[in-house]
């Protein structure tokens, strides 16, 4: 199990009995979550290897200030419109992301989550220091992924716009 979540929390259990609360409304994709988050990213590997061997863990770090409207057409280009393609011509089939983004004129670090076609913007409770460089770090879970191709997307479609406008 650790092998495909090793962030996921386990819960013990006697023939299947849960106390609810530990299931159900745990406010997965609220900040209360999220000052921890930015550590748990650092801790993923590039290509982390799964139980499923056909799905594999994808990160990348670009620095530098986006625009939302950008970072949105590349989640959507990415998880609704499978335009993206590995270098054998395969969609690339996300079923899982995290990313940590810089959005301009937003002081506030912004999580973004999402599981196959459904994401979600956050803006979480911590600031970016003034004194240090912002960062985009995506950790991407899925089938027929590059990390290559997703990083040169992302550039191409949020990167140039974001940084000279």
């Amino acid at each position: 199990f650790r092998s495909i979540n090793g962030l996921a929390k386990l819960i013990e259990t006697r023939r299947s009995r849960v106390d609810l609360t530990e299931v159900l409304d745990l406010h997965a994709f609220d900040s209360q979550a999220s000052e921890s988050l930015q550590e748990k990213l650092c801790l993923v590997q590039t290509a982390h290897p799964h139980l499923d061997k056909s799905i594999i863990t994808v990160t990348f770090e670009i620095p530098g200030t986006i625009l939302e409207e950008d970072l949105n057409i590349y989640l959507q280009n990415l998880l609704w419109e499978k335009n993206l393609k590995n270098k054998s011509g395969i969609p690339m089939d996300i079923i899982r992301l995290k990313a940590l983004v810089s959005i301009r004129e937003k002081p506030q670090q912004v999580i973004v989550q999402g599981v196959y076609e459904l994401y979600d913007l956050e803006e979480t409770s911590v600031n970016w220091d003034a004194d240090s460089e912002r960062i985009n770090r995506f950790v991407f879970i899925g089938r027929n992924l590059d990390k290559d191709i997703l990083e040169e997307q992302f550039s191409t479609t949020v990167m140039n716009r974001g940084e000279s406008s």
